[in-house]
């Protein structure tokens, strides 16, 4: 494959930089509810700092117009699973890969299960987000994959729930072990009440499903206990902290006092609806 230099950067492709070792890991804590510790990590990329390509959205634009896509994902996860090794986190690492870089793993399962034996991480402690938002093909050959990554130890989640192709279709077909909510239908769940009962109808279907659910974008008490006494086992967001280089091992006091907080957000009745009492 021929790659033509980008544009940004002194004109480095995103081979050059993964070459060269130019790519950092950022990590995002995701709270577990019911005892308020940290359930794990998201590891994000990161380009050179200050340059054009720092961005996730710069850096993915980039090697799409170069067509290394599946090239940047690989590389991103081995620099998540290494910096979180030697950050020596505690809790999951949820790392995210297209369908397609998934199907990839079916070429090497074992350069990936070294990677995380030599890095000390156990395939146990890792999450798959599927984050793909085209069309995905050929449902039964992730599937497969999906199956072999599960058997070595891994859990596997469906990221952004809600939105283009994270549909129930998909939901019912590969059964994750986690659901990513969309902040779509987070942000300022507490002031309206139809978002209120779509992610009750989510969680209705979780525990259907067996799948646990994680809120994404919270970024305020007031949606973070009204996430909770619906019934959401976990959560992610800048009000719990937001990606950084050297992740905190614990969130704030006041983080914590909020998850604790006793009185009632929402109340629901089983046969109608939820109301948020003002």
């Amino acid at each position: 494959m021929s790659l033509r230099p980008s544009p940004g950067f002194d004109a480095i492709s995103i081979v050059d930089l993964i070459d060269r070792g130019q790519l950092s890991a950022v990590f995002q804590p995701i709270m577990n509810f019911d005892d308020g510790a940290i359930l794990g990590y998201e590891g994000l990329i990161r380009g050179p700092a200050g340059s054009p390509l720092e961005s996730p959205y710069d850096l993915f634009a980039q090697a799409s117009t170069e067509g290394c896509v599946i090239e940047l994902e690989q590389a991103a996860a081995r620099t998540c699973i290494e910096t979180f090794a030697k950050l020596a986190c505690v809790g999951k690492l949820f790392l995210n890969f297209s369908a397609d870089t998934i199907r990839r793993f079916a070429e090497a399962s074992d350069d990936v299960l070294t990677l995380l034996r030599e890095s000390g991480i156990s395939p146990e402690r890792i999450v798959i987000e599927l984050t793909e938002q085209s069309t995905i093909r050929d449902i039964d050959s992730l599937l497969q994959v999906l199956t072999t990554l599960r058997t070595a130890g891994a859990q596997f989640a469906l990221d952004d729930y809600g939105t283009a192709n994270a549909s129930m279709n998909l939901w019912v077909q590969l059964q994750p072990d986690i659901v990513k909510i969309d902040r779509f239908f987070i942000h300022n769940i507490a002031s309206n009440l139809l978002k209120l009962e779509a992610v009750r109808a989510i969680q209705h279907f979780a525990h259907a499903s067996g799948a646990k659910l994680v809120a994404e974008g919270i970024e305020n008490e007031a949606d973070l206990i009204v996430v909770r006494d619906l019934g959401i086992a976990c959560g992610q967001g800048y009000f719990f902290g937001r990606p950084t280089a050297q992740p905190a091992r614990m969130v704030a006091d006041e983080v914590r006092l909020a998850i604790r907080a006793g009185h009632i957000a929402v109340s629901c009745d089983r046969s109608r609806s939820c109301r948020i009492p003002w």
